[in-house]
């Protein structure tokens, strides 16, 4: 595909008129407009619509014969993979909804997400990288499980009680529930639950958010809009999907749109920068998208070629954690149509979206103008709006919003007030340009000396401090003040950093009462599947240190 295809201005106004109801109903348009057409390309064999669709059928006649009911929930430990994206779609015809567990889940984690969703059934990945078999943490999982039917296994052979082969279920014959599939379909709409996605739990135990398909596809579409439109992305062009499929990043942001956009997606069984700068410049790849830690990975590889990236990328996306500065310089670099959006799970992903052409100082500052089908308010802790300018908890209103968490009623009336605004646990502020500032989550602010503190600007500017590659902080118990700030940070390769020349650097930007006390280094720091800093383990590591 050309790189001279012309970046196409935004066209706002409302782009949910004519959505379709289901997830699924948007395969079918495709199959019937574009049969032809690469709907996957994997391990580079492409899946045409036509052929995706003969597969979700014969998946969804399966889950019919099984006994699948609508609103059952089917479990999935996998990746981004033919077989889960055929297992999601085939749920949307059904009515059955699709509950994700991250490939790096323990036994205990399974067993959670598992008993608390009461799974009917579950699709489980063979194995990967230095897991040769996914099916034993989830044996021991099914033990608290008696929910859970049968099990699925893709890319492998089946060794639990009672589990058959991806292989096995595409090669059977089960012409007799055509009609009941067209029934069932009838019965499934736009409000009926598509996805259960497990938040973090970095406060208590996980809580699923239940998104519907009028969430996911009111997400899609405007994403498709914002982010696909502007670099002239047509059906047929090719997007690179790698992240996980149980996180909204890649099951509905960069699962759920390409699909509804008609465009290919280039799957990887995981994030690897070769592999990544590899297929990008293979499929002429004309969009960056991903996490900050995947931008740092792929320009820091040495096969990447920044004139190369020039001349195919039209658009750059960032999301799912604050963006270095650095990196984002590098991004306009490859490209000046550049966004830093901002979503959250219960959000079914990115609500809004930085202006184009990007600026860096807007890139680095905020995350953008909400989308104009969706509504965002700042409110204090009374539930009342503030100024521009004043600091409070972002609130999110419109069709992307989650129905519930689900079986947590009290969480769900408690997350909603009664005009229907959700409470996001995000702090920022509106500026005079409607840019969406985020100073961090309520949750981790902490107090010092009777000052709050919100950890995400100190981890900004430390993050522009030279040989920083990462860097969290967390509050520790102080006798004089409350609580002080401790700063862990991992150092580039190579780069040995004094904690003493920081805390001075420090001094010259931040409050005295923002600036760390102490600085730990480590070679790595522990890490969500996302690439974001697993911020729950350091507070646990602090608590143990300070139980006594």
């Amino acid at each position: 595909m050309s790189g001279k295809r012309e970046i196409i201005k935004i066209q706002r106004g409302n782009r949910l008129e004519g959505a379709l109801p289901k997830f699924s109903d948007y395969l079918k348009t495709w199959a019937d407009l574009i049969p032809d057409n690469a709907a996957f390309i994997y391990h580079d064999v492409p899946i045409s619509f036509q052929q995706l669709n003969k597969n979700v059928q014969q998946v969804a006649k399966y889950m019919l014969k099984m006994g699948v009911k609508k609103g059952d929930r089917l479990g999935y430990v996998m990746n981004g993979r033919p077989e889960f994206f055929t297992f999601y779609l085939a749920a949307s015809m059904v009515g059955a909804i699709v509950v994700g567990m991250s490939t790096r889940s323990t036994s205990h984690e399974m067993a959670y997400v598992l008993g608390n969703c009461e799974a009917s059934h579950v699709l489980c990945l063979y194995g990967l990288l230095d897991v040769p078999s996914y099916q034993e943490p989830l044996g021991e999982a099914l033990k608290q499980c008696p929910t859970v039917e049968q099990v699925w296994v893709a890319g492998g052979p089946a060794k639990l009680p009672n589990a058959v082969t991806w292989h096995q279920i595409m090669q059977g014959n089960y012409s007799e529930f055509d009609q009941a599939l067209l029934d069932r379909e009838a019965e499934v709409g736009a409000d009926d639950p598509l996805i259960i996605v497990y938040t973090s739990g970095s406060t208590g135990q996980p809580k699923g958010a239940v998104l519907t398909n009028r969430n996911v596809i009111s997400m899609a579409l405007v994403q498709k809009t914002e982010f696909l439109a502007p670099a002239g992305m047509q059906p047929g062009d090719h997007i690179v999907c790698a992240s996980p499929v149980n996180h909204v990043s890649g099951a509905t942001e960069w699962g759920a749109t390409p699909l509804i956009a008609g465009c290919t997606q280039v799957l990887m069984d995981y994030f690897e920068p070769h592999l990544a700068n590899r297929i990008c410049r293979q499929y002429q790849v004309p969009l960056m998208a991903g996490v900050p830690t995947m931008y740092m990975l792929i320009f820091s590889s040495p096969d990447f070629d920044l004139e190369e990236a020039r001349s195919r990328n039209r658009f750059g996306q960032i999301g799912g954690a604050m963006a270095p500065r650095d990196i984002l310089a590098k991004m306009l670099e490859v490209t000046p149509y550049c966004s830093n959006p901002m979503g959250m799970t219960e959000t079914a992903g990115f609500t809004t979206w930085t202006d184009l052409p990007g600026d860096l100082d807007n890139l680095h500052q905020t995350c953008g103008k909400i989308a104009p089908e969706f509504e965002l308010t700042i409110r204090d802790g009374n539930h009342n709006e503030v100024p521009r300018g004043t600091t409070g908890e972002i609130c999110y209103r419109g069709p992307m919003l989650f129905k519930e968490y689900y079986k947590m009623p009290e969480a769900t009336a408690a997350a909603f007030d009664k005009e229907g605004w959700f409470y996001s646990g995000d702090l920022g502020f509106l500026d005079e340009n409607d840019d969406l500032h985020v100073v961090g989550r309520a949750k981790e602010m902490y107090i010092t000396g009777g000052y709050n503190v919100y950890p995400a600007e100190i981890e900004d500017r430390l993050g522009q401090y030279p040989g920083v590659l990462f860097a969290a902080v967390v509050p520790v118990p102080h006798k004089l003040m409350g609580e002080v700030g401790r700063a862990y940070i991992m150092p580039a390769p190579g780069i040995t950093l004094d904690g003493d020349a920081i805390q001075e650097y420090m001094k010259e930007y931040l409050a005295d009462y923002k600036v760390p006390r102490e600085y730990i280094f480590r070679p790595m720091l522990p890490m969500t599947p996302l690439g974001k800093i697993e911020k729950k383990l350091l507070k646990q590591e602090v608590d143990e240190e300070f139980k006594s």
